[in-house]
């Protein structure tokens, strides 16, 4: 029998995984796009939500920040940074509803460009050296 935390877990799987295959299909379907835009579903950020922190957020100027983020960027990084060969690694950030095709598609640039300055940063975090301190 299943204990109430695996059976959460197993759904959390479930809809994790319809809503990549989702993600996945539709960048398919969009082969020069870098960014979808869509409303944010419970599976998004579930993991974090779990691990009790907060998911990343990114609202570009001109857009409302009192808005509620209820929608989510979702970032093909390996196309942004101009490898789609090399495969896919795939970004979500909460936004604000953005619905507008013509303006999604001017957004899609800067969320693509926050994203890498993410990624840049964080890799040049890994090259610092590590200090060890004599004892």
């Amino acid at each position: 029998m299943l204990t109430p935390d695996i059976r959460s877990h197993r759904r959390y799987l479930d809809s994790t995984e319809l809503l990549l295959l989702s993600d996945s299909n539709w960048f398919y379907l969009y082969p020069a796009a870098l960014v979808r835009f869509r409303p944010q579903r419970q599976a998004d950020f579930a993991l974090l939500d779990i691990q009790g922190q907060e998911p990343p957020a990114f609202i570009p100027d001109g857009l409302n920040p009192a808005a509620p983020l209820s929608w989510v960027a979702v970032v093909d990084v390996m196309r942004a940074i101009g490898m789609p060969s090399q495969g896919s690694i795939r970004a979500r950030i909460r936004t604000v509803p953005i619905r507008s095709r013509l303006l999604q598609g001017q957004m899609a640039e800067l969320f693509a460009i926050a994203v890498c300055k993410n990624v840049l940063a964080h890799l040049k975090e890994l090259e610092q050296p590590v200090r060890t301190i004599a004892a």
